[in-house]
């Protein structure tokens, strides 16, 4: 009798401290919501959500944080209650697709790109906030010859970089900021809708693939967009990646969170193309080995990468291959940039940090 009890006991504290979690839901579905990025009072990256939707380990001293996910409305959480938080679906006003022409199947794509980037060591702090515009040369069909780089063109880009250490607290703008999206490739493979989608008759439908470790893969559609979220680490052993790129360049990095989402348009197809997109993003965490890191940071133990990369297309236009390979060529002087009525507004600390930019005439308005 004792023994039962001690099990009873044990098993009810087993549940109530996996309950005990902060969690991100979908208000409309309660499913959970994976590769959401969060932001602590400052501005810096501190975390993501897994799979499951639970938060990694946010420290208290973080709060209120800020947390964003493509697809959703910010949500602000004032201090950690451990419940199920419930972010709600963005609304889309969305144009009516075109007809893509049989003579111009080269599709590009106006981008307006943020990313936020952290790094963080036991001293020291290093965050950037970077706007890119861009381009992208993808096939319009999917039985479009192209034989073209479909990698991201950047045109024109502007970064706040601050750093804290001790004391001090130094901002710097890089007029030419690099990007990581030169790097990541977004995929741009037909995304076929799931069979178990026509069994579903609920406002949200929901389909999801169990992976080695968490969900693989995640898609959900509404009345307007169709949403897919991979983990790509998923079947990777450990979770965790080491990209030799990094490591050449002496930048080594274990990643161990690196999600990709896109979002598109509903269509009646079954079938979602770049043609379709609205939005994308990349979401990673690593911790940073490389001597450079380090060095950057002056610290002599690995550091703490996280970093989410959004992308919201602006305009669509249809290229032939002639003016395909004029357009790849040509090298704006000047760019303007477009932000989307879809691009959700900045957390309150990065919007400090670009009227501090401002005020000390680092940053034209």
């Amino acid at each position: 009798m004792r023994h039962t009890f001690i099990l009873v006991i044990t098993t009810l504290l087993l549940s109530t401290a996996a309950y005990a979690q902060e969690r991100l839901i979908d208000a409309t579905d309660h499913s959970p919501i994976s590769a959401a990025s969060i932001l602590d009072a400052s501005g810096n990256m501190v975390g993501f959500t897994l799979s499951d939707g639970v938060f990694t380990e946010i420290p208290e001293s973080a709060y209120p944080i800020t947390i964003r996910c493509l697809g959703y409305e910010p949500l602000i959480i004032e201090r950690p209650q451990n419940k199920a938080w419930e972010m709600t679906p963005k609304e889309y006003e969305l144009e009516e697709v075109v007809i893509v022409p049989a003579e111009r199947n080269i599709l590009k794509q106006t981008l307006y790109i943020r990313e936020h980037f952290s790094v963080t060591s036991k001293t020291d702090t290093l965050t950037e906030f970077t706007e890119h515009m861009a381009a992208r040369f993808v096939p319009a069909t999917k039985d479009s010859k192209f034989s073209g780089s479909t990698s991201v063109k950047l045109l024109g880009g502007r970064c706040i970089r601050r750093h804290k250490v001790a004391e001090r607290d130094s901002i710097k703008v890089v007029k030419k900021p690099t990007s990581m999206i030169s790097i990541l490739e977004l995929s741009d493979d037909p995304v076929k809708t799931p069979e178990s989608f026509k069994n579903q008759d609920t406002p949200t439908k929901l389909y999801e693939v169990a992976g080695k470790s968490g969900k693989s893969l995640i898609q959900r559609q509404n009345a307007n967009t169709f949403t897919t979220t991979e983990d790509l680490l998923a079947e990777k052993k450990g979770h965790s990646t080491s990209p030799w790129p990094f490591k050449l360049l002496g930048f080594t990095m274990d990643i161990n969170q690196l999600y990709e989402t896109h979002v598109y348009r509903v269509n009646d197809e079954g079938m979602y193309l770049p043609k379709d997109l609205i939005e994308a993003s990349f979401v990673i965490e690593a911790v940073g080995k490389g001597k450079y890191l380090r060095m950057a940071l002056q610290s002599d133990k690995p550091v703490m990468v996280r970093m989410t990369i959004e992308m919201y297309v602006v305009d669509y236009d249809y290229l032939t291959k002639e003016e395909y390979k004029k357009e790849k060529k040509f090298k704006p002087e000047n760019v303007d940039f477009v932000i989307p009525s879809t691009v959700p507004s900045l957390d309150k600390a990065t919007e400090r940090l670009l009227q501090r930019a401002i005020d000390e005439k680092k940053l034209k308005k």
